[in-house]
């Protein structure tokens, strides 16, 4: 597989390096391997902490990103039994 690293493309090599050094590899493909294996992992992990009750609307501003946006919403809902209702009237 090759990646264009040209021109327009020319902040890949930068990014690579980037990831090289977080993740402590010193090869091009570890990283890549490194990069791709803990987006999937991230992107899984983000949908199960936006779904948990413990989330915020601010913690889903910090951990959105350029690519990523999460949204948090709370609803409530309210149902009466109305035949409850009117017994405990009587």
């Amino acid at each position: 597989m090759r990646i264009k690293t040209d021109g327009k493309h020319e902040y890949r090599v930068d990014q690579l390096r980037q990831i090289m050094q977080a993740a402590g590899e010193g090869t091009k493909s570890g990283a890549f391997d490194f990069s791709t294996e803990f987006t999937l992992r991230m992107l899984e992990n983000l949908e199960q902490a936006i779904n948990h009750p413990d989330m915020t609307e601010g913690l889903a501003e910090v951990l959105s990103t350029s690519t990523v946006e999460l949204s948090y919403r709370i609803e409530t809902d309210l149902d009466v039994n109305p035949s409850r209702r009117a017994r405990a009237d009587k």
